[in-house]
C-alpha cells in the first residue's frame, strides 16, 4: 500500500510528511497499522461499510499533550462508546510513518464495525488486530479492519510539533 501526502490547506500538515521523509528513522520500528505503508496489502469479497457519519450528538472530548489541547468528538459506535466509558485516561503514543499517532491498549474493545477504508486526516480509529486506537493526521491509505470512532474537530497542523512519543490525556469535555 501506498502512503499519499496532500499539501491541501485544509490539512494543514505538509511540513510533517516532508520532515517524516528527510528525518533520520525513529527509534520506534515501524508498526503494521491503519494508516502504515508497510500494512499489508489484502483483497476482501465485501467492500466494507461507510464510516459512521461526525456528529454533533457524539461524545465531546479534550486531547491533551504537554500544553497543546485538542478538541474532538467521539461517535455512537459501540467501540466509541465503551472508550467513552474509560474516560478520563492517560496513553502513551508514539508517532507511526510520519501520519499517525497510534496507542496500544491494555486489553481489547467491543468492535461491531462498521469498517471502512476510506480514512481522512483527522479520524480517530480502532484498529482491532493491534488492539489499538489511532489518530490520522496526513492522507493516507488504509487496511480494512478499522472502526471509526470520531474525528479530531480543531487544527491538525498541532501534530507539528509534538514529540514522536507522547502521553496524550483524553477525557470528556
Amino acid at each position: 500500500m501506498k502512503k499519499s501526502l496532500s499539501l491541501v490547506a485544509l490539512v494543514s500538515t505538509a511540513a510533517i510528511a516532508l520532515a517524516a521523509c528527510s528525518a533520520p528513522a525513529a527509534e520506534n520500528t515501524t508498526t503494521t497499522s491503519p494508516g502504515a505503508a508497510t500494512a499489508p496489502s489484502t483483497t476482501t469479497t465485501t467492500e466494507p461499510s461507510a464510516p459512521a457519519e461526525a456528529s454533533t450528538d457524539g461524545t465531546p472530548i479534550t486531547i491533551t499533550a504537554g500544553d497543546v489541547v485538542m478538541t474532538a468528538t467521539l461517535n455512537d459506535t459501540q467501540v466509541a462508546q465503551d472508550f467513552a466509558a474509560t474516560l478520563p485516561v492517560t496513553l502513551p503514543w508514539f508517532r507511526n510513518a510520519g501520519i499517525e499517532y497510534i496507542s496500544e491498549l491494555s486489553a481489547p474493545m467491543t468492535e461491531t464495525g462498521p469498517f471502512y477504508t476510506d480514512v481522512q486526516p483527522g479520524d480517530i480509529v480502532y484498529y482491532n488486530p493491534l488492539d489499538s486506537i489511532t489518530i490520522i493526521y496526513e492522507e493516507t491509505s488504509s487496511v480494512p479492519t478499522l472502526t471509526k470512532m470520531g474525528e479530531i474537530t480543531s487544527d491538525l497542523s498541532v501534530f507539528d510539533n509534538l514529540p514522536d512519543n507522547v502521553d496524550m490525556r483524553i477525557e470528556r469535555g
